[in-house]
């Protein structure tokens, strides 16, 4: 299916996987609205287009303003890229009640929070794809990343939940769940038990562009299949 001239919203669009597929689907012909936090890199993903094929907003999802403006935008869009997330590595004994609060509130709840809004709109439609962007963790438990593999299993859950409700109204869910990716979302997981464990993995972690390709894939498949679950790991990391 041809993604010429759909409207696709990405949240998480400043910077790896959601800037990545941001690209990706403009090269595809599609009309771009990218949300993220900062707007110098949402403006440097703009110019690469001709003007107004990639719409930017900058803010905080966590900001009920915020999400306002985005419900506003949900009965003309075609597709939403459900992509925003944070991580912090560390030993379950070490995590704040902020380390944990955070990443709930942003990958779980904030998350809901959009998608609910969105999914009224392409209800309304009668049509639409929603893409979450989980992770292996949904599926796996990973020492010194056991808040986030609980915030990707509840995001999985969500996106199953939503696929079962919102498919006879002729709305896709699809769920990507990619294994390690080489993006700075890890940059605030300093602790030297994180540091070492990285250090020594075996094998090449997947790209932003690679993960990316797996939602183009998705969105471009026939009217009558939906990619339920894609799940990708870097060669090696099985």
């Amino acid at each position: 299916m041809s993604l010429q001239g759909k409207t696709i919203l990405i949240t998480g669009a400043s910077a790896g996987i959601g800037r990545a597929t941001a690209v990706q689907l403009a090269q595809q012909g599609a009309q771009i609205i990218a949300l993220g936090r900062r707007q110098n890199a949402l403006d440097a993903l703009a110019v690469q287009f001709p003007a107004g094929q990639v719409r930017t907003m900058a803010g905080d999802l966590n900001d009920e303003t915020f999400v306002q403006r985005i419900d506003a935008l949900a009965p003309e869009l075609d597709v939403f890229v459900n992509n925003a997330g944070v991580l912090r590595y560390a030993p379950i004994l070490e995590l704040t009640p902020e380390d944990c609060q955070w990443m709930f509130q942003t990958n779980v709840l904030a998350s809901l929070r959009v998608t609910q809004g969105i999914a009224r709109g392409m209800v309304g439609n009668k049509r639409g794809h929603i893409v979450f962007m989980s992770s292996i963790a949904a599926r796996e438990v990973y020492r010194l990343a056991s808040v986030y593999c609980a915030t990707k299993h509840a995001l999985s859950a969500l996106a199953r939940s939503l696929r079962l409700e919102l498919q006879s109204h002729g709305i896709k869910v699809t769920e990507v769940a990619p294994g390690m990716v080489d993006t700075d979302i890890r940059t605030g997981s300093d602790h030297p038990d994180v540091i070492a464990s990285v250090g020594t993995r075996k094998f090449k972690a997947l790209t932003a562009d690679e993960v990316a390709q797996a939602v183009v894939y998705a969105l471009s498949a026939a009217p009558n299949c939906c990619p339920d679950l894609i799940e990708l790991r870097p060669q090696g990391a099985a």
